[in-house]
Formats: C-alpha cells, structure tokens, sequence
C-alpha cells in the first residue's frame, strides 16, 4: 500500500495500491498496514509510525446544533410544563455527555 504524506503537518493525504503521482509538498511511503480510522479522525505518518487525531475539535462542531437543539426542547417543555421534560432532559444528558467526553 502507498501512502502520500503532506510535508508541512504529517496528514496522510492519499492512499493507494500503486505509487502516486508526485505533487508539491508531500512526500511517498510504502506501507505494509495501515491503521483503520473513525469518521472524523485523521491519519498522520511522521515517516515511521502512524498517529490517529480524533480531531476533537471537528467532532464537537458536528455535535453542537443537537446539543443546542436538545437544550432548547427540555427548557421548553420546563417552561411549558409538559410531562416530557424529564424525557427531554435525559436527552440532553445523553448528548452533553458524548460532547463532553469528545
């Protein structure tokens, strides 16, 4: 397996069976395995070993728009006195603590 590597931050930037075609910046390895990857994290090749960064920062963007979303249903099934809040806070927690945990 190939693997194309850019020079300035290590990110693996393509990958392949054959040799890729040279571009500026980055630089070839040929690799006998290469580390599966979770949607979100990136792949880094220092030109001996391999890094996973889960990207944190992505992951949580992605994250906010629910999180926010699941705040405002339980605030307002409160204000509301709905019988669902406690269901609507629950859902919250859930999520505010994978956005915690991220």
């Amino acid at each position: 397996m190939w693997i194309q590597v850019r020079n300035s931050d290590d990110v693996v930037t393509r990958m392949g069976d054959t040799k890729r075609s040279p571009r500026p910046g980055t630089t070839d390895y040929e690799a006998e395995s290469i580390p599966s990857i979770a949607e979100g994290e990136i792949l880094k090749y220092d030109g001996a070993e391999f890094i996973v960064d889960p990207n944190a920062g992505e992951r949580k963007m992605a994250l906010e728009p629910g999180l926010l979303a699941a705040y405002r249903k339980w605030q307002d099934a409160i204000a509301l006195s709905l019988p669902c809040a406690d269901q609507c806070q629950a859902e919250y927690d859930t999520l505010r603590a994978e956005y915690d945990a991220t």
